[in-house]
């Protein structure tokens, strides 16, 4: 008789392999199955977090438009609560009254705070001169009616060195730009007569319509053009915002405008028009090629743009985005404009218009922040934003040398100038109001040896001989001869002359200085 046994044999084996083929699949599918929830799971929990930080930033702007109108409408109630027939420029002060002139050994004493800053390993070393310049000082006058009422007198720009030695500067009111409430002013200094004259309002130049607004800022560069007019724009408080419906351009304004001063005539005038709701903050004149180039705030991002100044057609735009950090361009000796791009420091080329990156990166700064002129060593000097230190670029080479901080530990510093001689570069450090809180301190830059010279501690002098508080500038020029350091600056009023409900924020009152340097000490 057969065994059926090996049949048996087979039959179980082949039972328990389609039993495990089964039990493979199905430990295939449960894989895949709690894959996917996983990753639903990730999915969901990624959403949730997406949605919390969106809610979180939400949050965050609700809060902080919350303080600035609450802020906005505190200045609104302290400004109701000064009188009416205030003076401003405070009555108290010479300077109010005409130039005053001051030549003191306290500007040479080093403020207690500065000689603390002093003991840090890592502040950068100063001298101080030997002896104290002369300084002719004088507040912006004649701003209009209830001045003491408008919201934040201030400069913002850099000023204008004419070839006859005049010098033009701008102020506004960073008021209520929106509602066409604001003021905006240019003044003229005659250095042989001392005198400081407005010559220019622009609620003149650009009458007040319904719904219009009104320039609160000159914010770009003051420059002379190869005509001998003087060149210049003014802004809103914040003109990359230009594009809110807030602002109701028109037909006759559209954005930002570019004006022209005849020192001859005394007449401004509209002289072109910036693309419709664009603003500028940065521009320069190219007096060798007729052009002024200038930074188109708001659009699709930041861009470069061009205006001959003799046909008055634009001959160049970038593209939105071109420009990252936009508060300084720097000038080569052949045109080149040298800007802060998304990839560090960028090259114009002034022949064939094209852009392209330079090999030169200011590190954890998002570009310069101030510039000078070429040198005839073919440099450009000045500070960076955010680091505060200075450098030195050679765009022939695209070298760049990081110096120090130009003060200190650094301050944030918004213009530099080189002079005559090429053997010093100037500034004011801490330009944003700050200043006075480390004594407003004039700086010289020894080029060849690198030595930081402190010419001037202006605020404690400025304090007891007039009552003013100098809080920094964002405008300075050097005289023809290097002598003359030609300073506007914003300040405050000391709490003597200042109603109490304005705050001592290096802001609110300004003024014009000429600072002469000392033959010895330059």
């Amino acid at each position: 008789m057969r065994s059926s046994r090996p049949w048996s044999i087979a039959l179980l084996c082949t039972v328990l392999s389609v039993m495990t083929v089964h039990s493979v699949g199905f430990s295939a599918d449960s894989a895949a199955a709690d894959a996917k929830a996983a990753a639903a799971a990730k999915a969901a929990e990624a959403k949730a977090a997406k949605e919390a930080a969106r809610k979180a930033r939400a949050a965050q702007r609700a809060k902080v438009i919350a303080e600035r109108k609450a802020k906005a409408e505190a200045l609104k109630r302290a400004i109701a609560a000064i009188p009416r027939d205030l003076a401003w420029p405070p009555a108290g002060s010479p300077a109010s009254e005409g130039t005053v002139t001051i030549q003191d050994d306290s500007l040479l004493e080093i403020p207690e705070a500065v000689l603390e800053l002093r003991k840090n390993p890592e502040a950068a070393p100063f001298v101080m001169a030997k002896t104290a310049p002369k300084i002719d000082i004088t507040f912006h006058r004649n701003l209009g009616e209830e001045p003491a009422h408008r919201r934040l007198w201030s400069s913002w720009g850099d000023i204008c060195l004419a070839s006859d030695g005049r010098v033009y500067v701008g102020i506004g009111d960073h008021g209520h730009d929106a509602d066409g409430d604001a003021r905006c002013f240019l003044y003229c200094w005659d250095p042989a007569e001392k005198s400081l004259t407005q010559i220019v309002d622009m609620n003149q130049v650009v009458p007040a319509r319904e719904g219009q607004p009104a320039w609160s800022k000159v914010h770009a560069k003051i420059d002379e053009g190869p005509d001998g007019a003087i060149y210049f724009s003014c802004t809103l408080n914040a003109g990359n915002s230009a594009g809110d419906p807030k602002y109701g351009w028109n037909e006759s304004l559209t954005g930002g405008q570019i004006y022209r001063y005849d020192p001859s005539t005394g007449e401004t005038a509209q002289f072109a028009s910036l693309p419709p709701k664009r603003c500028t903050a940065t521009s320069l004149v190219d007096s060798e090629r007729g052009l002024l180039w200038c930074n188109l705030e708001a659009g699709e991002g930041d861009a470069l743009w061009a205006l001959d100044l003799k046909t008055r057609q634009v001959v160049y735009k970038s593209d939105d985005g071109a420009v990252s950090f936009n508060r300084s361009f720097a000038m080569g000796r052949d045109g080149s404009l040298y800007f802060n791009g998304k990839d560090g420091l960028m090259r114009l080329d002034p022949e064939t218009k094209t852009i392209t990156a330079t090999k030169s990166s200011f590190g954890d700064s998002p570009g310069m922040r101030s510039v000078t002129r070429q040198s005839e060593s073919g440099h450009l000097y000045g500070t960076t934003h955010g680091t505060s230190q200075l450098f030195r670029y050679h765009p022939e080479t695209d070298r760049l040398e990081l110096l120090g901080p130009n003060w200190t530990t650094g301050m944030y510093t918004t213009v530099t100038v080189l002079s005559p001689d090429e053997k010093f570069v100037y500034y004011l450090p801490g330009a944003h109001g700050q200043a006075f809180k480390e004594g407003t301190p004039v700086v010289q830059y020894n080029i060849a040896t690198g030595e930081r010279k402190v010419l001037a501690f202006l605020a404690d002098t400025l304090e007891q001989k007039i009552g003013y508080v100098p809080g920094g500038t964002y405008g300075i020029k050097l005289s023809a001869d290097g002598g003359t350091l030609y300073v506007n600056l914003n300040g405050h009023a000391t709490d003597k002359l200042r109603p109490a409900n304005m705050k001592p924020i290096g802001f609110g009152l300004t003024s014009f200085a000429a600072i002469h340097i000392p033959e010895s000490e330059r």
